[in-house]
């Protein structure tokens, strides 16, 4: 019987031996992640796949023993299963001051499981022989095999990330989220499938590259940008080069793609549009003239007008982007259009991706993409004057006017309740818009120090901003400033989850004190909560952010000379839209502000007891703020058009 076991024994001593030597093999990679080497994104799911092939390995050796010693005491002999499993290893963080990663111990970690997988397919070869030694099953041996197999396809696969995000310009600093989904892409959660999306975008389908800018409007999923933002800097240049050719005006408007690629995609599109539509209506104009009256030159008629006002779009986009690289501004890029309809666009005066400050302006009713050369873009140039005027040398600042919703149209009628001025359906609906493109702003951003990132809602575009804040709380900006605000649809300032919020307005401003009218409210889109009209300065779009209940800090506008049609109210239009005047001491304080110069802002004193407004339709003169101090003359920034209009 002896030597009838004695075969066994030794089958049962090799397969020990072979536990001793491999069962640890994973026991470094958790280890890296127990310390968060990593964290954030698809470092979870990697983690519990490192823990569930650990206990695979571990299994498979234990198996592989039991069923040795089982045939042992079948025979006879005594032979107990011996225990191999070892405890999770448990290591804490050493810091470091890495920002998602540890380049160095994610190195050490790639290179460990490759090691696994070099020699865990060896092992599981020994452990089949002793297994056939021993006449039992050589599925345990199998098994060690395949998380070899798996230590080798995880190893390969993690290099090559790592290799290309060790090549960012921040290094080991490298934008944490970029990282999650760059590094662990493969691992990270997925529950909308838009990774999937990606990687058939990749292999050329376009229909999902349409997908993933739906979903990127809708702007429900916050690591889409980021994704996104991984997935292109891990394509090889062929790849991004075959999907622009197939979809230029996809990738243009993708955020978390680069914003000087986005800019050189959009303008090769721009102006292939521009040679296709003066094509078309060529071709459409000499119809016109052969055909004689009737229906079907009506239709002839409704397509040249639609092509011409996509024209006068072109126009107005060609116009923006010729104010940049002027008067010592940076070149401007083209981050976003659509023409048609009202049409849709993003322009930035400074790369954002290497700013040290980014403001982005939201403009408001009335904004549409053919005016958006008159007022807004203006705006938005003034904007990037004045704060490099007063910033300090060498920092680098980019401010965009981004037109991405449809905002309310004045001859849209105030009572339609879905594009009316006074609703915040269209606010709502571009919302999702605006939280993407934050998103995207920020996966892309190359960090040389710490950026500043500022949001300036103007009019109806404040409530935009505001309700696009809530979606992103704590990650949509440093901080808000609006001007002419009717309301964000907050009650308070600390409800829109931003370091600091700043409100201007001028007291002659009739569109800011929709936040004082007596309106019912409705169903606040976010909350889903009926939130009625109470006196404390709440009105259609939430409390009045100028209301000290708000809780915001407010900055001085001077009052102006009241004229127009609305004198005998107190109130002038032109109010609405002179935040941005030359010289003029709001204009100044938006400067300091997006520059973090706040001890160089005037500001209005908060009293010490808070009274709650009574809401009123007509303004009497002591409802006004008091009068602004009078301020001396300040230098101009360098010169720019004087804005006018909404």
């Amino acid at each position: 019987m002896e030597g009838d076991t004695a075969g066994l024994e030794e089958a049962l001593s090799r397969v020990v031996r072979l536990a001793g030597d491999h069962i640890s093999a994973l026991d470094s990679t958790m280890r890296h992640m127990t310390a968060h080497a990593w964290v954030g994104g698809g470092a979870g799911p990697f983690t519990q796949a490192t823990r569930d092939q650990r206990t695979r390995l571990q299994g498979a050796f234990e198996t592989a023993a039991a069923q040795i010693a089982e045939r042992i005491r079948a025979l006879g002999g005594h032979a107990a299963a011996p225990s191999l499993s070892t405890p999770l290893p448990v290591a804490t963080s050493t810091g470091g001051g890495y920002a998602g990663m540890n380049v160095e111990a994610m190195t050490r970690m790639v290179a460990d499981l490759e090691r696994a997988g070099h020699e865990l397919p060896a092992a599981g070869s020994q452990l089949s022989a002793a297994l056939a030694s021993a006449c039992v099953s050589a599925a345990p041996a199998q098994q060690v095999a395949e998380v070899g197999a798996w230590a080798t396809g995880q190893a390969t696969d993690l290099r090559r990330r790592l290799t290309v995000l060790q090549q960012r310009p921040d290094g080991d600093m490298a934008n944490a989220a970029v990282l999650g989904f760059g590094l662990f892409g493969g691992s990270a959660p997925d529950p909308s499938g838009l990774g999937n999306m990606l990687t058939a975008a990749a292999a050329g389908d376009s229909s999902a590259l349409e997908k993933v800018v739906a979903a990127q409007n809708a702007g429900k999923d916050p690591t889409l940008a980021a994704r996104v933002s991984a997935w292109w800097q891990l394509l090889d240049p062929a790849a991004r080069q075959r999907l622009i050719d197939a979809a230029p005006h996809l990738i243009g408007s993708l955020n978390g793609v680069p914003a000087a690629t986005r800019d050189s995609v959009n303008r090769a599109y721009l102006g292939l549009r521009k040679g296709v539509i003066a094509e078309r209506l060529a071709e459409l104009r000499e119809l016109e003239e052969r055909m004689k009256q009737g229906a079907r030159q009506s239709y002839i008629r409704m397509e040249i007008n639609a092509l011409e006002a996509e024209q006068r779009q072109i126009g107005a986009v060609e116009k923006s982007l010729a104010m940049g690289a002027v008067n010592g501004r940076p070149p401007a890029l083209l981050l976003h259009f659509e023409l048609g309809g009202l049409g849709k666009t993003a322009i930035s005066f400074g790369d954002p991706d290497k700013a040290d400050s980014v403001v982005t302006s939201v403009p408001g009713t009335g904004t549409t993409l053919e005016g958006i050369d008159g007022d807004d873009s203006v705006r938005a140039a003034t904007l990037w004057d004045q704060a490099n005027f007063t910033a300090h040398s060498h920092t680098k600042i980019a401010s965009i006017i981004w037109l991405g919703y449809e905002a309310p149209q004045l001859d849209a009628g105030i009572l339609r309740a879905d594009t009316s001025v006074a609703s915040p359906n269209l606010a709502q609906a571009g919302a999702g818009s605006l939280a993407s493109f934050l998103d995207g702003l920020h996966a892309t951003h190359q960090p040389t120090g710490t950026p500043r990132f500022t949001v300036l809602g103007h009019s109806y575009g404040s409530v935009v901003t505001g309700m696009a804040a809530q979606t992103r709380k704590g990650t949509f900006a440093d901080q808000l400033i609006l001007v002419g605000s009717p309301g964000t649809m907050a009650a308070r300032a600390s409800d829109l989850g931003v370091k600091q919020v700043w409100v201007g307005e001028s007291p002659q401003d009739p569109v800011a004190d929709l936040g004082h009218l007596p309106i019912s409210g409705g169903r606040n889109p976010i909350s889903g909560v009926l939130t009625p009209w109470f006196p404390n300065g709440a009105g259609p779009f939430g409390t009045d952010p100028s209301n000290i209940a708000f809780g915001a800090n407010r900055f001085v506008v001077r009052p102006t000379a009241v004229s127009g049609p609305l004198a005998f109210t107190g109130y002038d239009i032109g109010a609405h839209s002179g935040y941005w005047a030359q010289r003029s001491v709001s204009l100044e304080n938006m400067g300091f502000i997006i520059n973090g110069q706040y001890d160089r802002v005037s500001k209005l004193p908060t009293p010490k007891e808070v009274p709650s407004p009574t809401p009123h339709l007509t303004p009497p003169p002591s409802s006004h703020p008091a009068p602004d101090p009078v301020f001396p003359p300040s230098p101009a920034p360098q010169s720019s058009p004087t804005p006018t209009g909404d």
